[in-house]
C-alpha cells in the first residue's frame, strides 16, 4: 500500500454532477483539491436531464454558465400540463430576462464540468475506485483506492473529504442515519425527430394511468419519463413493448405518437429507481455528504440538479470561510453551519417533488390540481416558480398546496352529488396526509413540528391547517 505524501485541503469521492461541480468553485477559491471518479468516461443516463431556471441562475452566481456550452442544451421556457383531453400552458416567470431551464444529456454536460477541472492546476484527478474511509481517532483523514488493473491500494490524506458518490454511494451510512426508500421507476425513453404541443416545454401528462413527463434533450430528440410505482421495477418480457403501446400510446400527444411507437419499437429501455432520501447527517469531523449521498426527492419535477447546486453553493461558501483546512474546528464549524442551513435552499424542491407525486397518484387531488392551476393568475404563476426553483418560499408552497385540496372540494360540494359531497372531507384530510412528513424532514420550528405531530395522529382539525402552519 502506497501513501500520497502531498496533503490536500479537499478530497473529493465522485466526480459526478455534485462532486465535479463542488471541486470547480472550491478551485476557485484556490483550495489544493484531489478528485476521486471510478469512470471518467462519458456516461449514458436518463437522470439530471433537465436543469430547472432555478438551477440555471445558480450555476450563474458560481459563474459556470458555460458548462452548457456546446452540448446542444436546449431551452425549456416552462411545461404544458396534459390531464385526460385537456392541457394548460404554464411559462416559467420572466425573471428579469435572465435564461430558461434547460433540456440536454446529462453525459455531455457532466464532460463540460470534468473537462474544466481537468484543465485546473489546483485539482488533481484520479480515475480509481474508493475502497474505505481512513480513520483516526474518529476523524476522517482521507480516503484508500484502487485505481483499475492495479493490486496494490493507495491512501490519499486531505484535511476534509467529501462524500458525493450518487444515490448508492457506499459511505452514506457512516455519515448519515439513512431512511431511503424506494417508491418507484422511472422508465426511460427517447423520442426522435418529433413535435410536441409546445416546443422547448416540458410536458407533464396525468391521468388514469401512471404519470410520465417529456422533455427536450437535443436538438432533435426528447426524452420522456414513465413513471412505474412500487419496490420492484417491470420485467422486460416478451409482452412489454405490448403493454407499453397498450398502456401509454393513447395519452401520448398526437404529434409525438409515431415516435414513441418508433420508440418503443427499437426497445433500447432504461430504467432507474426513483429515491426519497431526507437529509439525516451525523457530525464526524473530517467528512462531509453531498448531493444524492444525502438528499434525493422524487425525479417528477425534475428539481434534482437545483437542489444540489443550492447545496454545493451553500457548503462552498460556508468553507471560503475557513483560513487554513488544517484548523478541524473551522472545517467543522463550516460543515455544520452548511447542514443546518441547506435546507433553506431545498426544502421547496424536496416538498413539492414528493408532494406532487402523492397528488397525481390520487384522482380526486390529481384533478383539483390540474383545475387549480388551470385558473392562471397567482395560482399557475406562483405554482411554477416554485417548480422552477425560483422561489424558495415554503409558506407558499403549503398555502397552494391544501389550497388546491380546498378548491377540489369546493368544486365537489358545488357538484350537488350526494356521493361526492361524502368525499370532500377525504380529499383535504389526504393532503395533510401527503405533505405532513415531507414538512417534518425540513427542519420545521418547534411549533410548526407540535402542529404536524399532532395532524398525522389526527389531534388536529384538518380545516385549521392554512392558518395554523
Amino acid at each position: 500500500m502506497t501513501t500520497d505524501k502531498i496533503n490536500y485541503d479537499v478530497c473529493i469521492i465522485g466526480a459526478g454532477i455534485a462532486g465535479a461541480t463542488i471541486a470547480a468553485y472550491l478551485a476557485k477559491q484556490g483550495k489544493n483539491i484531489v478528485i476521486v471518479e471510478r469512470n471518467l468516461s462519458e456516461r449514458n443516463v436518463i437522470i439530471g436531464e433537465l436543469l430547472q431556471p432555478g438551477g440555471v441562475q445558480r450555476l450563474q452566481e458560481m459563474g459556470f454558465e458555460s458548462f452548457l456550452d456546446n452540448i446542444d442544451a436546449q431551452p425549456v421556457y416552462g411545461y404544458d400540463m396534459i390531464f385526460e383531453e385537456r392541457d394548460y400552458h404554464i411559462p416559467y416567470p420572466n425573471n428579469n430576462g435572465e435564461p430558461s431551464g434547460y433540456g440536454f444529456r446529462n453525459g455531455a454536460f457532466l464532460q463540460n464540468i470534468r473537462k474544466y477541472i481537468l484543465a485546473q492546476d489546483n485539482i488533481t484527478v484520479i480515475e480509481a475506485r474508493v475502497t474505505a474511509l481512513i480513520e483516526k481517532d474518529n476523524t476522517v483523514t482521507g480516503v484508500q483506492f484502487l485505481r483499475k488493473q492495479v493490486t496494490d491500494e493507495e491512501i490519499i490524506h486531505a484535511d476534509l473529504t467529501i462524500v458525493t458518490d450518487g444515490p448508492m454511494s457506499r459511505f452514506r451510512e457512516q455519515l448519515s442515519n439513512p431512511d431511503k426508500k424506494v417508491n418507484g421507476y422511472f422508465l426511460g425513453l427517447l423520442l426522435k425527430n418529433c413535435e410536441l404541443p409546445y416546443p422547448n416545454h416540458g410536458h407533464m401528462v396525468m391521468g388514469d394511468h401512471p404519470p410520465f413527463v417529456i422533455y427536450p434533450v437535443t436538438t432533435s430528440a426528447w426524452r420522456i419519463l414513465i413513471d412505474f410505482k412500487g419496490e420492484k421495477p417491470p420485467k422486460f418480457g416478451p409482452d412489454f413493448k405490448k403493454f407499453l403501446l397498450e398502456t401509454f400510446e393513447k395519452f401520448i400527444p398526437q404529434s409525438a405518437r409515431a415516435s414513441f411507437v418508433a420508440a418503443v419499437e427499437e426497445g433500447n429501455f432504461k430504467m432507474f429507481p426513483n429515491h426519497r432520501l431526507p437529509a439525516a447527517p451525523i457530525k464526524k469531523a473530517g467528512a462531509v455528504l453531498l448531493g444524492d449521498s444525502l438528499n434525493m426527492r422524487h425525479p417528477l419535477t425534475g428539481g434534482g440538479m437545483t437542489a444540489t447546486f443550492a447545496d454545493v453553493m451553500n457548503l462552498s461558501e460556508n468553507l471560503e470561510t475557513v483560513k487554513d483546512f488544517s484548523d478541524g474546528k473551522a472545517v467543522s464549524k463550516a460543515v455544520q453551519k452548511y447542514y443546518d442551513t441547506r435546507h433553506l435552499g431545498t426544502q421547496t424542491t424536496n416538498i413539492l417533488a414528493d408532494g406532487l407525486y402523492g397528488v397525481v397518484y390520487h384522482p380526486d387531488l390529481r384533478r383539483a390540481f390540474f383545475e387549480y392551476v388551470s385558473r392562471g393568475g397567482k395560482y399557475s404563476e406562483e405554482t411554477i416558480a416554485i417548480l422552477a426553483g425560483l422561489n424558495r418560499n415554503k409558506k407558499l408552497l403549503k398555502k397552494h398546496f391544501i389550497g388546491l385540496a380546498s378548491y377540489g372540494t369546493k368544486k365537489k360540494l358545488q357538484s350537488a352529488n350526494i356521493k361526492e359531497m361524502g368525499d370532500t372531507y377525504g380529499m383535504v384530510k389526504e393532503a395533510v396526509r401527503i405533505i405532513t412528513p415531507l414538512l417534518l424532514d425540513e427542519k420545521p420550528d418547534m411549533a410548526t413540528r407540535l402542529v404536524l405531530k399532532a395532524l398525522a395522529k389526527g389531534e388536529a382539525v384538518v380545516s385549521d391547517i392554512n392558518f395554523r402552519i
